[in-house]
């Protein structure tokens, strides 16, 4: 099951459920690298799409790499370096629900399927939209896995 997480992990950096984050200011807030401030009121909009392809927190960024989330990697990142589900006091709270619900749900599927596509990842043509997703949809085949003897 921790394989599996670090899977789910590394497949909402590569594809975060929202590509784009707007928040609207309540008050002016000083940058801290530069002498930059932001003025009450700006609506500033922060991409995770972008955000979980910087090079200085993810070597090979395109790449798809589980081991991105094993706890050693994970500490020596900046905690806003992986934004799936927005991060701070409006982060998600069904965050910790969503993941045992997929985990769940994945093993289920794996264990009974093998699930198998004809596009490559890095053939999807993405569409942001309120949440990401492939402009022509999730086209798989899921074929029966032998089932496996206990004896």
């Amino acid at each position: 099951m921790k394989y599996l997480e670090r899977v789910i992990l590394e497949s909402l950096r590569l594809f975060p459920p929202v590509p784009l984050i707007a928040r609207k200011l309540n008050e002016d807030v000083q940058i801290i690298t530069g002498n930059y401030i932001l003025p009450k009121s700006a609506t500033i909009l922060i991409p995770p799409f972008a955000v979980h392809r910087l090079e200085e927190y993810y070597p090979n960024p395109t790449v798809f790499n589980p081991d991105n989330f094993l706890p050693e990697k994970m500490q020596q990142r900046h905690y806003y370096a992986f934004i799936p589900f927005s991060a701070g006091p409006r982060s998600c709270v069904g965050r910790k629900f969503a993941m045992l619900k997929l985990k769940v749900l994945l093993s289920t599927i794996l264990r009974n399927y093998r699930v198998i596509s004809d596009v490559a990842d890095n053939d999807f043509v993405l569409q942001g939209d309120i949440i990401l997703k492939r402009h022509d949809g999730f086209k798989i085949k899921l074929e029966p896995r032998e089932p496996i003897s206990r004896t």
